[in-house]
C-alpha cells in the first residue's frame, strides 16, 4: 500500500489530495466533487456529483426549493489507469419547488457529441492516436463499465 510522506511542512495533505485529483480529474469535470473511487478487477470508476448548494437558475428566486434525487448517470470514458480503463460516473443533482412535479437540473457539456468519453480523452484519441473510443477499446480489449 502507498503511503503519503509528509515532507514539506507547508504542504497540508488536504493540499496533497486536491493536487492529486487535480491530475487525475480532467477539468471539464472540475465542476463535480469527487464522492467515492473504486477498484475493479478489470475497470477504475471514479463517482462525481453535482454540489449540493448549486441550485438551477430557474429556480434562484424559489424559496421552496427541495433536492429530488440525481437524474440518470452519464458515464464517461477516460485516460487508462494502472492498466485498467477509467470511468467518470457523473451524477447531475435534480431540483424542484415544493408539491411541483417538474424537475430543474443543470445542463452540462460533459462529452463530445456521440461519445461517451472525455473531452480531453476523446481529442487524445482522434488527434494523437487516429483511433475512435470504439477502435481503441477493442484494441485494448477494454469493454464497457458494469458499475
Amino acid at each position: 500500500m502507498l503511503y503519503l510522506c509528509k515532507k514539506d511542512s507547508d504542504m497540508s495533505l488536504n493540499l496533497l489530495f486536491t493536487e492529486v485529483l487535480s491530475v487525475l480529474v480532467p477539468e471539464s469535470l472540475s465542476l463535480f466533487k469527487l464522492v467515492s473511487v473504486k477498484e475493479h478487477a478489470t475497470y477504475i470508476v471514479f463517482r462525481l456529483e453535482d454540489a449540493k448548494d448549486k441550485i438551477p437558475t430557474e429556480l434562484e428566486n424559489s424559496t421552496k426549493v427541495v433536492l429530488d434525487g440525481f437524474c440518470n448517470p452519464v458515464e464517461l470514458q477516460s485516460f487508462p489507469l494502472k492498466g485498467k480503463p477509467v470511468y467518470f460516473k457523473v451524477y447531475r443533482r435534480r431540483w424542484k419547488e415544493t408539491g411541483s412535479k417538474q424537475h430543474f437540473s443543470h445542463h452540462y457539456d460533459l462529452h463530445p457529441a456521440g461519445v461517451k468519453a472525455t473531452h480531453e480523452f476523446a481529442s487524445f484519441l482522434k488527434d494523437e492516436v487516429g483511433q475512435t473510443l470504439g477502435e481503441y477499446n477493442s484494441l485494448w480489449g477494454f469493454s464497457a463499465c458494469g458499475a
